[in-house]
């Protein structure tokens, strides 16, 4: 047992601080952290110490800030009559021309700007580097850290899970975001004319941001707590590198006809964090813990690799070079779904017009010695007669695939072999996604199409630790997956919003292999 435990709070090595002045009834915001006006990087210095870094409560802490064009902050006021409000109905005091719930050609910045609902604020986060202080070397990196653990939140926690922890901690709002999203713009304010300077602190008030407190979900940050001392760590360099804008947030719809174009667009806008901290508790050890500590510790990591489809029969090869994988996650993104605010970037649905697939291990199938079908799908004939049919023409568009076999399979490589104890991902979620997928019509001059909070979180996942801790070795092997799908057929059953329906616009995979690994703390060696 430790002998005590001392929490602290870092400040970052390249602390920016957001400094807020009054204007009117508004806030300016100048620097902070931010990709796009601020600093797009945050380190964090733990120091080297006879200690122990209790990884379990290590978190990042800090307020998020939304930034319009003019540099003033975005937040929901109290209003009176034609001012939008903090979701008061209308009525003698509050038009309803003002009202924060209203989509139309009149609505309101503080609901057209939206986060993604899987993983929330953490999507801030692109790559984490951790390096030893003693030698500079990098122990650890992440890429697209915020993708994945958008994905694995969303197999955690149902709807009811994120109206709780995941909605206070990262504002995480499942697949509720059109309902919750506006709570990242929720500031304390007293009246509509003295804003943000009626506060005891003014502009510049504690108060002033929404706060977020989230984990740092990478491997050597899992399970087991680092011995800070100059034999072994030697203290810890931790780069945060902040995503673009556009992956944290999009706009409410992802089309918009002319006269609603602008109050849809909101490309403009940024996040800024302030008052970032790391936080957490150091363990002091006693002559047991000394005695029993194990220089060798095992790593749960991860990697990310990128791929496309380009075809309706489409074969993919990875060669990880990696010792002991323990599964393949692999979710699909349309080519026009990155760096931009028109579509939501953790949207995983299925491939355009999925058929089947089959995944192998240097070309012969495993871990299932079978092709997986969809059944039905668009070609079945015993199922659809002798003409099939796509989502389009279904009241309950799911049902035109059956994908259960393919979601086990996915779930598994997500949880070590497990089924979720509790998940979003589900038939319900799915066909309310596929709606606004099929929903392809042209485009009036009032309409608001294709709502970018309604978001699904499937794909196509292979398990090789079978639930009993098992992996495979793939140096120099290859993993295979050849995917048959409705992509570059031009096929009128696929929705012509989806990208991946042309030759032109081909889907992206994006690929997450999961790894046992092995760190030596002394030597600072990683056994991948």
């Amino acid at each position: 047992m430790p002998i005590i435990k001392k929490p602290f709070s870092l400040s970052p090595l390249n602390d920016n601080p957001a400094v807020l002045s009054n204007s009117t009834d508004d806030i300016v915001i100048t620097g902070g952290f931010s990709h796009k006006q601020g600093f797009p990087t945050i380190k964090f210095s733990i120091p080297p110490q006879p200690s122990m870094l209790e990884v379990a409560s290590l978190k990042l802490v800090g307020q998020i800030l939304v930034k319009q064009a003019d540099g003033n902050g975005l937040v929901a006021k109290n209003g009176t009559t034609n001012e939008y409000n903090n979701g008061l109905k209308g009525g003698t005091a509050n038009a309803d021309a003002g009202l924060i719930e209203k989509i139309d050609n009149d609505m309101l910045p503080q609901t057209a700007i939206n986060l993604s609902g899987w993983g929330g604020i953490q999507n801030v986060i692109d790559k984490v580097v951790i390096q030893s202080k003693k030698s500079l070397i990098e122990l650890t990196s992440v890429n697209n850290y915020g993708g994945y653990v958008a994905l694995t939140e969303s197999h955690s926690n149902n709807a009811d899970d994120y109206g709780l922890s995941p909605l206070t901690h990262s504002l995480s709002t499942g697949r509720d975001g059109g309902k919750l999203n506006r709570r990242l713009l929720t500031c304390a304010t007293s009246t509509a004319t003295a804003g943000m300077t009626s506060l005891s602190g003014g502009a510049n008030d504690r108060m002033v941001g929404q706060f977020f407190s989230i984990p740092i979900k990478i491997d050597l940050l899992g399970k087991q707590d680092l011995f800070l001392d100059d034999d072994y760590l030697g203290g810890l360099l931790i780069t945060l590198h902040l995503s673009s804008d556009s992956s944290v947030f999009c706009n409410r719809f992802s089309r918009a006809g002319a006269n609603r174009t602008v109050a849809n667009d909101m490309s403009a806008l940024n996040y800024v964090l302030k008052n970032v901290k790391l936080e957490g508790k150091y363990l002091v050890p006693d002559q047991q813990d000394m005695a029993s500590l194990q220089p060798m510790m095992n790593l749960d990591a991860r990697l990310n690799l990128i791929n496309d489809i380009h075809s309706s029969v489409n074969a993919n090869s990875y060669t990880p070079q990696l010792q002991s994988v323990k599964s393949v996650s692999n979710v699909f993104l349309d080519n026009d779904q990155t760096n931009t605010f028109t579509k939501n970037q953790v949207n995983y649905r299925r491939p355009v017009g999925l058929k089947s697939y089959q995944q192998a291990r240097n070309g012969l199938r495993f871990p299932y010695n079978y092709e997986t079908f969809a059944k039905p799908n668009m070609d079945s004939v015993v199922e659809n007669g002798t003409a099939g049919f796509g989502e389009k023409e279904l009241q309950f568009p799911a049902l035109a695939v059956g994908d259960a076999e393919i979601r086990k399979q996915f779930e598994a490589s997500l949880l070590n072999g497990l089924e979720p104890y509790h998940s979003s991902s589900g038939i319900r979620t799915t066909n309310a996604s596929i709606k606004e997928d099929i929903d392809d019509g042209a485009v009036g001059a009032n309409d608001l199409k294709n709502d970018n909070t309604v978001i699904d979180c499937v794909g196509v996942g292979a398990d090789y630790s079978m639930g009993i801790g098992m992996t495979q070795q793939f140096i120099n092997q290859d993993y295979n997956l050849t995917l048959k799908s409705a992509v570059n057929t031009g096929n009128s059953l696929v929705s012509d919003l989806r990208n991946g329906k042309t030759a032109q616009n081909p889907l992206l995979e994006q690929s997450f292999l999961r790894y046992n690994a092995q760190f030596d703390t002394q030597n600072l060696v990683k056994v991948i």
